[in-house]
Parts: structure tokens; C-alpha cells; sequence
């Protein structure tokens, strides 16, 4: 009895990809470890970062729009509420 060519290919397929892992040494399942740890950190830190820096563009954005140079002490008002602000967030 002949084998389905399609479960064949599966076979084969499937005892390929168990021999390349198989052939893996723990050196290099630690360096694959090692560059997904990488990532990881790496996109985390870009998107607090990222967060961060959208903050402090609104918070300087209100300033911008609650300045007024006409008086420059109502100006200073304003720079230091919008700080007390940020102290207590």
C-alpha cells in the first residue's frame, strides 16, 4: 500500500524541521534566546520612550497656548502651574 504523496511530503517536512532543531547546541538556543531577549527590550524601551516624549510635546504644546507675550508675567504663571502639574503626575 502507497502513502499519500501529500502526507508523505508532510512527513518528510515535518522530520526535516525536528532534525534542524535536534541539531541545535544550547550555545545556540541561548544566542536565539538571547537576540529575542534583545528585541523585546529594545521595542519596549522605544515605545516608553515614544510615550514620553508625546507627553512632554503636550505639555509644551499648553504652554505654547496659554502664553501670552503681551505680559510676560502671566507667562511665568503659566510655566509654573503647568510644573506643579507635572510634579504631582
Amino acid at each position: 500500500m502507497k502513502m499519500d504523496e501529500k502526507y508523505s511530503n508532510a512527513t518528510y517536512g515535518g522530520a526535516g524541521i525536528t532534525a534542524f532543531f535536534a541539531s541545535l547546541s544550547l550555545q545556540d538556543w541561548g544566542f536565539i534566546a538571547g537576540v529575542l531577549i534583545g528585541a523585546l527590550f529594545t521595542a519596549l524601551t522605544y515605545f516608553l520612550n515614544r510615550r514620553e516624549q508625546m507627553k512632554r510635546t503636550r505639555i509644551l504644546q499648553e504652554i505654547a497656548d496659554k502664553v501670552d507675550a503681551k505680559n510676560p508675567s502671566a507667562t511665568a504663571q503659566v510655566v509654573n502651574e503647568l510644573a506643579q502639574k507635572t510634579s504631582e503626575v
